[in-house]
């Protein structure tokens, strides 16, 4: 494929190259995939045009910002939010890089991440048709590298089947 490195095979555990899908559906799924980006960069206009048309407020918008960085838990937790952002992206670019895609090219959807106080991270995936929990046990080395993991443990979920759980450590 013409986005992968040179020389990069894309399979190194004996799974086959599979192409990156592509059409209207690939882009809204990386639109999807960015959502929080996304959120975040339309609502910071509304505010910056608003603090230039009020400068005197400024010190209002910006006290809550301040107490927020001078409170540890509040700190502890929007860090923990942010480790769970790079991690599912970090996540997403590795399975666009390797064959942890269906056959069709389809990524795995991440459903979303759940930090815990003791530096654990989970990572929850629904499977597509085409994935199993073998397929991502395959790549453990490389996702722990991919989401600077001390370590990574793949399982599945206790209710449903087709989601599985990453689950990293620091």
């Amino acid at each position: 494929m013409g986005d992968d490195p040179p020389g990069w095979s894309g399979h190194p555990r004996n799974h086959p190259r599979i192409p990156r899908a592509r059409g209207p559906l690939a882009r809204l799924g990386w639109i999807i995939r960015w959502r929080v980006e996304i959120a975040v960069g339309s609502g910071i206009v509304p505010v910056m045009s608003e603090l230039a048309e009020q400068p005197a407020w400024l010190p209002v918008y910006l006290l809550p910002l301040v107490a927020a960085i001078g409170c540890p838990p509040a700190r502890r937790a929007v860090g923990d939010q942010f480790r769970g952002l790079v991690a599912r992206h970090r996540f997403q670019g590795l399975c666009q890089k390797t064959s942890l895609r269906t056959p069709e090219g389809w990524l795995p959807l991440v459903m979303g991440t759940v930090p815990h106080g003791d530096g654990r991270l989970e990572l929850y995936i629904w499977c597509r048709s085409g994935m199993s929990l073998e397929l991502f046990e395959d790549y453990i080395p490389e996702i722990e590298a991919a989401c600077f993991a001390g370590g990574a443990a793949v399982r599945p979920h206790a209710r449903w089947g087709h989601v599985v759980i990453i689950e990293f450590r620091r």
